[in-house]
């Protein structure tokens, strides 16, 4: 991988194959995998993504729980090594109840004859094992803290301006820059958006007894709680509360915080023990109004948002990254032109609906799960123990959660041969 000089002749000189607008980590996989088959790529990030890992480091707020899909996109790409080189933790098991009634469900990867049901990953993990392997490719260049001033696309390429009035050419801009996507807005994508009125808390913590390598969520009247398997007693939380409650949930010493989340979780884990670094985030859903147009596409949160509680946002985005390579690698072989709006459209078409199915999944459970409505606890308290004895539908939300539907790109298929 090459650093480009803000002035570089590089940025003005030449049409890039590729310009990706954010080194997170689906728009670095993204790269890796465009990449690897052979296409010159060209990333724009805020600044340098540090690689090195102390085993004895404080676990990082953030945290992903990547599906197999994931896994296999990730070992498809070289990355998978380098982060179980760091840290991550696998999960077999899932366990969740009701505040209010009497009935749990409990998922076990014994169940469906799988190892376990996903990783859970901090998202600096992730980054650092992609960008490590960005590193060993000759054909990626990096330009650090440019900023965007212009986009402008058309039938036969997109020019990204930067402040300092540099433009750089591309057959291809992908927008990866996130939630708040400059590029999205500048190109005049327009953004469909539901506020939750509830926000994350997040962080890690340990706690009194073993989290048994199980997942365990809790839904409670201000919504759901949950533990996310990390290692031994120590697991990341998200606490999902009223957006009204962010800033108290916050200010909390850590004594409160933990009695707070201790009660929160129905001490099901025993007492919450020690806490570390804590933040809180607003909910919102987002879809992009189109996901594309010549010679731009969008991936991961610059397309979508969803509520987070079942972790699938990352998964969501790395689907978007293996079927964006898919189709542009297929129309590359063919002769076609890669960044054209009738191939692009075939990636939008097949990750669009994907998208929002799981978006409004997710919301249907946000609903049924709120206390305020007799019927729906009425609802819960029937339904619930009746669903845990229903194995054949356990097994199949299973294997739907952890391995995807049946329109997945071949890098979340299988591991492929080298």
């Amino acid at each position: 991988m090459k650093q480009l000089e803000f002035d570089s002749n590089n940025l003005t000189g030449q049409l890039w194959d590729i310009v990706i607008v954010g080194g997170g980590m689906v728009g670095a996989a993204t790269a890796l995998g465009l990449s690897k088959n052979g296409f010159k790529v060209l990333i724009l990030e805020k600044g340098p993504v540090n690689l090195d890992w102390d085993h004895s480091s404080e676990y990082r707020m953030r945290v992903s729980a990547l599906t197999r899909a994931s896994e296999k996109i990730l070992k498809n790409l070289g990355v998978w090594t380098g982060i179980e080189n760091r840290r991550c933790h696998a999960f077999t098991a899932m366990h969740v109840w009701d505040e209010v009634t009497p009935g749990e469900v409990h998922f076990s990867a014994k169940d469906i004859q799988e190892p376990n049901l996903g990783h859970t990953v901090e998202n600096a993990v992730i980054q650092a094992a992609i960008w490590e392997q960005l590193e060993q490719q000759d054909n990626v260049s990096v330009l650090y803290t440019a900023e965007i001033s212009d986009v402008e696309t058309s039938e036969q390429q997109a020019h990204l301006r930067l402040v300092g009035d540099v433009c750089v050419k591309t057959q291809l801009l992908i927008a990866a820059d996130g939630a708040f996507s400059k590029v999205r807005e500048l190109a005049n994508i327009g953004l469909k958006t539901h506020d939750y009125q509830q926000c994350a808390i997040v962080g890690c913590v340990k706690t009194e007894s073993s989290h048994q390598d199980t997942c365990w969520q809790r839904y409670t009247g201000d919504g759901p709680f949950a533990f996310l398997a990390m290692d031994e007693n120590v697991s990341s939380i998200a606490w999902y509360l009223p957006n009204e409650k962010m800033d108290w949930a916050l200010s909390l010493d850590d004594e409160t915080f933990a009695e707070e989340i201790s009660r929160a979780s129905d001490y099901r884990l025993g007492q919450v023990v020690e806490v570390a670094q804590r933040d809180g985030f607003p909910l919102v859903r987002r879809h992009a109004e189109h996901y594309v147009k010549p010679h731009l596409a969008l991936v991961g949160d610059a397309a979508h948002t969803i509520h987070p509680q079942a972790g699938q946002g990352v998964n969501l985005g790395l689907l978007d990254a293996a079927a964006l390579i898919e189709k542009v690698v297929e129309a590359r072989d063919a002769g076609k032109d890669f960044g054209s709006y009738s191939v692009l459209r075939k990636y939008e078409r097949w990750r669009r609906g994907d998208n929002e199915i799981v978006q409004r999944s997710m919301e249907a459970f946000d609903w049924l799960f709120k206390q305020d409505a007799s019927l729906k606890v009425a609802f819960r308290k029937f339904m619930l123990p009746v669903a845990n004895r229903m194995s054949f539908v356990k097994n199949w939300l299973m294997d739907q959660a952890l391995n995807g539907r049946e329109s997945l790109p071949e890098l979340a298929k299988r591991v492929l041969s080298k």
